[in-house]
């Protein structure tokens, strides 16, 4: 049967955990197993993993778990929305566990979750404590960032705008205020969010470590071009979408402020440039200049730190402002969604 929106109405489990990947191979049956720990006290339990055409091993170490396996084809435009998106319309949970590929979730944590939502109806949707380990290619390990979102510790409960891309949902929250949208090239969990925020949820962490994932570490250059060469910093894109329901705004001062703020120092500063040149106060740019890079060093715990934050920020921006003139948007029931059943 075709999966469609009717289909994703149906709650026939209380929880089904969408894994998304795209060559997961080193990561991706750690992470399934990590899930199954779960299942005996989640009974009806699904898992549902989609893979974005892989070209390595992912397909077969997943085919080796008692789950359901799909597959993005490789003709179609392929991003992380598009394999959660792909892994709601083929759900059947209550609540939707949507987890990265190259993480391992809490199975105690899981549990927790859906007895807080169970118990919490005001709840749109959750996530709890993420920790980060870097890992390259050849499974090397090279530190880590405990609780990445820096969630307080000392409380149950906190109120929050957006979850990350690892978080639970209620699906009711989804057939109200939309599934995700699977054009969107970053920043969807946060697009997300905001629409259920809109549609009268709330969000929030709750206590618990929920899951560790694998990655690389972020703050160097290369993850900066690699993130910007794959769309990562495209939130122009996301504007031009939340533009088409009057949130365009929002999602800016929300989920992106930081390209806001660099807009306006970048926009400062090509004013004073000729500015101290016609006035010859050139020197106060200068000591302008050098106050902003010594806090910035500081900030970011030296200059090595400062220049990956202002290279990071430059790209963003370009990368938003090219997005968002190149972003033609489309419906969401554009996307195709005859995904290869692999098992």
């Amino acid at each position: 049967m075709e999966p469609s929106q009717n289909v994703a109405q149906v709650n026939e489990c209380p929880l089904t955990v969408v894994l998304i990947g795209r060559n997961e191979e080193q990561f991706i049956g750690g992470a399934i197993e990590s899930v199954l720990a779960a299942k005996s006290r989640i009974p009806g339990l699904e898992v549902i993993f989609v893979d974005s055409a892989s070209t390595d091993r992912s397909i077969e170490v997943a085919q080796q778990h008692p789950i359901r396996i799909l597959q993005l084809r490789k003709n179609w435009p392929l991003c992380v929305a598009a394999g959660r998106y792909i892994g709601y319309l083929h759900s059947h949970g209550k609540y939707i566990f949507f987890q990265d590929g190259d993480s391992n979730v809490n199975a105690d944590w899981l549990v927790e979750a859906v007895e807080f939502m169970e118990s919490h109806p005001e709840f749109g949707g959750i996530a709890g404590v993420l920790d980060e380990e870097y890992v390259d290619a050849a499974g090397v390990h090279s530190g880590g960032v405990p609780n990445v979102f820096q969630q307080d510790l000392s409380k149950d409960i906190i109120e929050i705008k957006h979850l990350g891309g690892i978080a639970l949902y209620r699906r009711e929250a989804m057939v109200v205020a939309g599934p995700v949208n699977p054009h969107l090239p970053t920043a969807e969990d946060h697009e997300l969010c905001m629409r259920i925020r809109n549609a009268g949820y709330k969000l929030a962490r709750i206590k618990g470590r929920m899951a560790v994932k694998f990655t690389e570490n972020r703050q160097t250059l290369h993850e900066i071009l690699r993130r910007s060469r794959t769309k990562m910093f495209d939130y122009g894109a996301v504007i031009r979408y939340a533009g088409q329901y009057g949130c365009a705004w929002q999602f800016s001062v929300e989920s992106i402020s930081y390209v806001i703020s660099f807009c306006l120092a970048l926009l400062l500063f090509l004013i004073a440039i000729p500015v101290s040149i016609y006035f010859q106060v050139w020197w106060i740019l200068a000591i302008g200049l050098v106050a902003v890079i010594v806090v910035t060093s500081i900030k970011k715990g030296g200059v090595h730190g400062a220049a990956l934050s202002i290279a990071g920020r430059a790209a963003s921006t370009y990368r938003t402002f090219v997005s968002y003139w190149k972003t033609k948007p489309k419906s969401i029931a554009e996307y195709p969604t005859d995904a290869i059943q692999v098992k």
